[in-house]
């Protein structure tokens, strides 16, 4: 099965659900990211509630400018800011130590585009998830907004153990990391189940 969608910046778990299933995942780099979009940002939960972690860029949003021309902003030292709030959410869950290790050398490459940490995101957690998942880039693809803002609140997750399932009910549909951080190999299975 083959799917045409956006890249986003990890994504949740509802992005990564509908992926479980392909053999091939067309991309394009020539649509712009219309605002309130996941593409430059993901939401974790930590100790006082859920956290939208944003990556900076340069014009802002909504400018009409192609994905592949989107540049990541360096001005703020947003990946400390972000390796910070993902060790305070899930330096207690049992696979932070194994995985986190994964996403460094795509930070300290630090990308110039928006698009290309995006694409070494997703290479990653293909490879975490073990996916095979044939990844083809098109030069012309008709997508919809609809398609850059995933219901972040599927409410047809089951629950999972999450850090602080003590504090806060089950959020569902976190980013793909809190779903890696705290089932480990099995978060394939839960995708498909």
């Amino acid at each position: 099965m083959t799917k045409s969608v956006p890249l986003f910046y990890f994504g949740n778990i509802a992005y990564w659900h509908e992926l479980i299933e392909l053999e091939k995942l067309c991309f394009t780099t020539k649509f712009p990211i219309p605002k309130k979009t996941y593409a430059n940002r993901t939401v974790i939960l930590m100790a006082n509630g859920l956290q939208t972690l944003t990556v900076p860029i340069l014009g802002g949003r909504g400018s009409k400018i192609p994905m592949d021309k989107i540049e990541i902003s360096y001005l703020e030292n947003w990946i400390a800011k972000h390796k910070m709030a993902l060790q305070s959410a899930y330096a207690k869950s049992p696979y932070y130590e194994h995985y986190m290790p994964y996403f460094e050398p795509i930070w300290a490459a630090k990308p110039q585009s928006l698009m290309q940490l995006n694409l070494n995101m997703f290479k990653v957690l293909s490879r975490v998830l073990k996916l095979n998942i044939e990844i083809v880039e098109e030069e012309t693809m008709n997508l919809s907004e609809d398609q850059f803002i995933p219901n972040i609140y599927c409410q047809t997750l089951v629950s999972y153990p999450q850090v602080f399932r003590y504090k806060f009910p089950f959020h569902p549909d976190l980013s793909i990391l809190d779903l890696i951080f705290c089932m480990g190999p099995n978060a394939m299975s839960y995708l498909k189940s």
